[in-house]
């Protein structure tokens, strides 16, 4: 349950039980990264497409199964690309009614003006990629087979593989409502807070479990307080950064992100998480010390893609801008019943599409 409302955020228990065991079977040292075939076992078990509805072919769950999903997987260092494929891809094709009863893998890219879309996740590693780009008052979006894209790769920091992606001549286009494209980045800054709390979890239980198998000088390393400090404060960050988050979560629940306080719900969750998580990836390595940087320990899968999506749908200072707005538009006399209450602001997913198109967001 979260605090801000009485929405029951839990999903069934036999769900969470098959997800675990599912990512299980993709994680540890011994176990070398496949997308694809974390993607084939989702479909095999009927999870890939939790969130679409089951005349498309999906599940017909909600916003609590799909976050129960989105953490499990970044807690245990999988990678798949769940999110973009039935959370962003999907209510976008069916927005602008077009087929979504595909199982396959998808991304999606939001072209700037001059035709291409930059740092997309999962660019030449899907099936297809949604293309959206403005068009006048609106915009467009086309569902192209990957195959029929120009994809640059871009270096990234996680092996989430990113790119550039460029649309030629030839494709089709259909319209897409303006309000369906800002709910999408709503949705993608959510899924993401989501993941970077995931992670955090993997983070703490990676952190755990180090410290009580190896010891200095004759002693467990939990046993150390400065240790035993660093640890305590990435379960603390984890927790607060979990409250936020979970506020926003109850929002998409109850108002599908459409509420009066939905976009200042996500604004904080990702403004929370974003502080928390810098706590929790910097304490994590100093309680590893070198065996933690290295390419053979796990702890890169969880805390590399989550510095990734700390950045992806609006950097911390994107986030963190929208609420100082919003606060000194309140005056003196505001500031605290934005704390205490929240705020009825807009204009979030709005600005992000317009940085987007101009090729500044950060």
């Amino acid at each position: 349950m979260t605090s801000a409302t009485t929405v029951d955020l839990s999903v069934d228990e036999d769900l969470q039980a098959m997800l675990s065991d599912v990512v299980s079977g993709f994680s540890g040292p011994d176990v070398r990264p496949d997308a694809d075939a974390v993607w084939s076992t989702l479909r095999e078990v009927g999870v890939a497409r939790l969130t679409a509805p089951e005349d498309a072919g999906g599940s017909g769950a909600g916003w609590a199964e799909a976050a129960a999903l989105l953490r499990t997987a970044a807690a245990a260092g999988v990678a798949v690309p769940y999110a973009e494929t039935d959370l962003l891809a999907g209510p976008l094709r069916r927005a602008a009614g077009i087929d979504d009863s595909s199982d396959s893998t998808a991304t999606v890219a939001l072209l700037d003006s001059s035709g291409t879309a930059h740092g997309v996740p999962w660019a030449g590693a899907t099936a297809t990629v949604v293309c959206v780009r403005p068009a006048g008052d609106t915009h467009e979006l086309a569902d192209v087979p990957t195959d029929r894209l120009t994809i640059t790769t871009i270096e990234g920091i996680s092996a989430v593989p990113t790119g550039s992606v460029t649309v030629g001549e030839g494709i089709s286009w259909s319209p897409v409502p303006t309000a369906a494209v800002e709910a999408y980045v709503l949705r993608g800054a959510l899924a993401r807070a989501l993941q970077c709390v995931g992670a955090m979890d993997g983070m703490l239980a990676s952190a755990i479990e180090h410290t009580t198998a190896r010891s200095q000088f004759g002693r467990a390393l939990a046993k150390f307080q400065s240790v035993q400090n660093l640890v305590v404060d990435i379960a603390a960050e984890s927790v607060l950064a979990r409250a936020a988050v979970d506020t926003a979560l109850a929002d998409a629940l109850t108002d599908d992100l459409d509420g009066e306080l939905s976009q200042f719900r996500v604004a904080v969750a990702r403004s929370v998480v974003s502080q928390a998580l810098a706590v929790a990836v910097r304490n994590v390595h100093q309680v590893h010390g070198a065996i933690g940087t290295t390419h053979e320990h796990t702890l890169h899968r969880v805390t590399l893609p989550a510095l990734q999506w700390r950045g992806e749908f609006g950097s911390p200072a994107f986030w963190e801008g929208f609420l100082s707005r919003a606060a000194i538009v309140g005056g003196m006399d505001g500031a605290w019943p934005i704390v205490a209450e929240g705020a009825g602001v807009e204009g979030a997913a709005s600005r992000y599409l317009d940085a987007v198109i101009a090729r500044s967001v950060s």
